[in-house]
C-alpha cells in the first residue's frame, strides 16, 4: 500500500512538520534500497525515539519486520502506546478519507517492535542479530538478512552503526543521516591547546574503534577538532540565510562578557555558559545568570558591569561581531564534510563502496546528508 492510500491524519499522527519531512524521506531512502536488495526481510532502527520511522517503515513495507532500538524506556513505552493507538484509530480514519472500508491488513502494525538498549563498542559483533533478536523475544530472525537504518544517530552512534555493520554478517546494508557531531569523541592526540580549558574535548583512547578519525586516511594525516569547531558542524547555515535574520542579542552579550571575565577574574571554571542566559532581556540580567552558572562570586557591582556593556554598544562592535559569525557560519559545510569524508574513507578501507547524497531539505533539517552502503 502507497503512503498515498494512507489517511494523512493518520501517518502524521504526533509528528511535527519536521519530523514528517525528515520520516517520509528516509522512508523513501529505505524503501530504495529494498528494492535492490529482495532479501532483506528485517530492519533494525537505531535511536527510534518514539517509533515514528520504524512504524512508518513496517506500514509502507509490510513485508519486512522492524525493530526500533533506543536507550531511554520513555521512548520505548512511547513507541509502543503510538502503535497500539494507531491501530485503534486505522480504520475510522481510513473511511473518513476514503468513504469506504480498508482491506489493509491491520497486522501489518505488528510488525514493528519497540526494545530498549544503548549500544556499546561491547555489543558490536558478529551476533548482533542474534542479540537482538533474543533482545525482541525472537520478533527478529538471528540469521535473516537485515537493514541497519538511523536517522540522525547522535553524536558517535553513526560511527558505532558502521562498526556493527561491517563485523555482523546478517547486516547487508545501512541507511544512517548522522547529526550532534559537537558529541562525538575523538581519539587522544597531544595538541594541548585542544583539550585543555574550558573547552576541553571528550577523548578516546587511540585504540578506540568508533572513536573520530576512523579511516586510515585521516589517521595518517589526522584533522582534528576543537569543540568551537564541532559545535560550529552542527549549524543550520541555509536556515540563517533563508530567514535572513542576524544573531541573537545574546552573542553580543557573551562576547563583551567574556572581556569583563577576563579583567576582573584571575581564573576561569572550566565549564560554559551555554543556553542558560540566552534568554536574558539585557546585559546586566545576562551576567547575572552566567555567574550563577559558572558558580563566580557576584562581586562585581551592576555599576561596573553595565560599564562593560556601554563601553562596547557603540554599533561599531556588534557589527562586526555579526559579520564575523557569518563568515564563521560558512565553514560549518567544511567541517561536517571531514566527518563524513572519514566514514566514507572507513568503509572504503573495509572493501565497501558507499555513497553520500542530500536527503533532507537543509533549511527544514540541517543535517540532512545521509550515507547509503550495501554488501555485495
Amino acid at each position: 500500500m502507497s503512503r498515498s492510500e494512507m489517511p494523512q491524519g493518520f501517518v502524521k499522527l504526533g509528528m511535527s512538520p519536521k519530523k514528517q519531512h525528515e520520516v517520509f524521506r528516509m522512508c523513501n531512502a529505505v524503501k530504495d534500497v529494498l528494492e535492490r536488495n529482495k532479501g532483506i526481510s528485517q530492519v533494525i532502527d537505531f535511536g527510534s525515539g518514539k517509533g515514528y520511522l520504524p512504524e512508518h517503515i513496517a506500514l509502507t513495507s509490510p513485508e519486512v519486520k522492524v525493530v526500533g532500538i533506543d536507550r531511554e524506556e520513555v521512548n520505548t513505552v512511547g513507541g509502543l502506546q503510538r502503535n497500539q493507538l494507531m491501530g485503534r484509530l486505522w480504520l475510522p480514519l481510513f473511511k473518513k478519507q476514503n468513504g469506504r472500508s480498508s482491506d489493509f491488513d491491520k497486522s501489518s502494525m505488528n510488525h514493528y517492535r519497540p526494545v530498549t538498549l544503548e549500544l556499546k563498542e561491547e555489543h558490536i559483533s558478529e551476533d548482533f542479530v542474534s542479540s537482538v533478536s533474543k533482545l525482541s523475544d525472537g520478533f527478529v530472525s538471528p540469521s535473516d538478512s537485515t537493514m541497519l537504518v538511523g536517522l540522525h544517530a547522535c553524536g558517535d552512534l553513526t560511527s558505532l552503526l558502521l562498526q556493527t555493520f561491517l563485523r555482523c554478517p546478517q547486516l547487508k546494508s545501512i541507511v544512517a543521516v548522522g547529526c550532534c557531531y559537537h558529541l562525538i569523541t575523538q581519539k587522544e592526540r597531544t595538541q594541548s591547546y585542544m583539550t585543555d580549558g574550558p573547552h576541553k574535548q571528550t577523548l578516546a583512547d587511540p585504540s578506540s574503534i568508533h572513536a573520530y578519525p576512523t579511516s586510515k586516511y585521516l589517521q595518517q594525516s589526522p584533522i582534528y577538532f576543537t569543540r568551537h569547531a564541532l559545535n560550529l558542524a552542527s549549524q543550520a547555515p541555509e536556515r540563517m540565510s533563508t530567514s535572513r535574520s542576524l544573531p541573537a542579542k545574546n552573542l553580543f552579550f557573551r562576547a563583551v562578557f567574556q572581556v569583563l571575565l577576563l579583567d576582573q577574574f584571575d581564573t576561569l571554571p572550566a565549564c560554559n555558559v551555554g543556553h542558560s542566559a540566552s534568554a536574558a532581556p539585557d546585559f546586566l540580567t545576562y551576567c547575572k545568570a552566567a555567574f550563577k552558572k559558572l558558580k563566580l562570586c557576584d562581586d562585581v557591582t551592576d555599576s561596573v558591569i553595565q560599564s562593560y556593556y556601554e563601553r562596547f554598544n557603540d554599533g561599531t562592535i556588534e557589527r562586526r561581531l555579526y559579520i564575523f559569525h557569518q563568515l564563521r557560519i560558512l565553514l560549518t559545510r567544511v567541517i561536517e564534510s571531514l566527518i563524513l569524508i572519514d566514514r566514507m574513507l572507513f568503509l572504503h578501507d573495509n572493501e565497501i563502496e558507499p555513497s553520500i547524497h542530500g536527503l533532507f531539505d537543509p533549511v527544514v533539517s540541517p543535517r540532512c546528508y545521509v550515507l547509503v552502503a550495501e554488501k555485495l
